[in-house]
């Protein structure tokens, strides 16, 4: 259980009437939130825009809450649960510490949750391999097709490179996100699921990403905790 400390954060009461769906996307702390978070909806939240502000302490946060709470930490509160997390997959420091940097840097410039992209990379590479290939040539950490390399902006073609691979597999996740207002549709297209008639199974991906996404969420705020991070809950909507 998480118990209450020295240092406060504010969640805003969002409107009434807001009926956008609940997705992973979000700005980091001192960023501006995207839009506005509804009562229901998926298990994941958009940060609530600014509006009038109550505190109230709590010591276990929603699903909901916890991913606010992700969304006010820095890279450097978050980069040490996320080294840990990885660590579990691959016993390669030097390459653990890349990869979580890389999941950092891009979940900010992307606004999008780094539990999210962790949970992706992870249910896509179990063993963190850079060079790991599919049956159909998708490749490297977040598995990204090769018809997307270069496409997107990113520094490099190369995915096997794990900066560039995590710069294309984000971008291609948050564009999902963006187009379709839901962290299941997205991560559905994430993994080429349509119609589910080449993988019948495939409609299982989200729920096992968003499950490692809400465990990883809580380990983080477990590990940032005794730094001074206090626990608060949006108000009662």
């Amino acid at each position: 259980m998480l118990s209450i400390v020295a240092r406060s954060i504010t969640f805003a009461r969002p409107a009434a009437a807001t009926s956008v769906p609940l997705v992973m996307m979000f700005s980091f702390a001192e960023v501006k939130p995207v839009a506005p978070a509804p009562a229901s909806g998926d298990s994941t939240a958009v940060v609530p825009a600014a509006a009038d502000t109550v505190s109230v302490a709590v010591a276990i946060p929603t699903a909901a809450d916890s991913l606010v709470l992700e969304s006010r930490l820095t890279r450097a509160e978050l980069r040490p649960a996320l080294e840990q997390y990885f660590g579990r997959f691959n016993n390669d420091p030097a390459l653990v510490r890349q990869v979580a940097r890389a999941v950092l840097r891009e979940a900010e410039r992307q606004n999008v949750a780094p539990s999210l992209i962790a949970a992706v990379l992870v249910t896509e590479n179990t063993t963190l391999k850079p060079a790991a290939e599919s049956s159909v040539g998708a490749t490297g950490l977040m598995q990204v097709m090769p018809m997307h390399a270069g496409k997107l902006g990113c520094d490099s073609a190369d995915l096997v490179d794990v900066d560039s691979n995590i710069c294309h597999g984000t971008k291609i996740l948050a564009r999902n996100l963006r187009r379709t207002k839901s962290a299941s549709t997205a991560l559905l297209r994430y993994n080429g699921c349509v119609r589910g008639t080449n993988t019948p199974d495939c409609h299982r991906y989200p729920g096992r990403v968003l499950a490692r996404a809400g465990r990883l969420r809580q380990e983080i705020l477990a590990a940032v905790e005794p730094r001074g991070v206090e626990i608060v809950a949006m108000a009662e909507r």
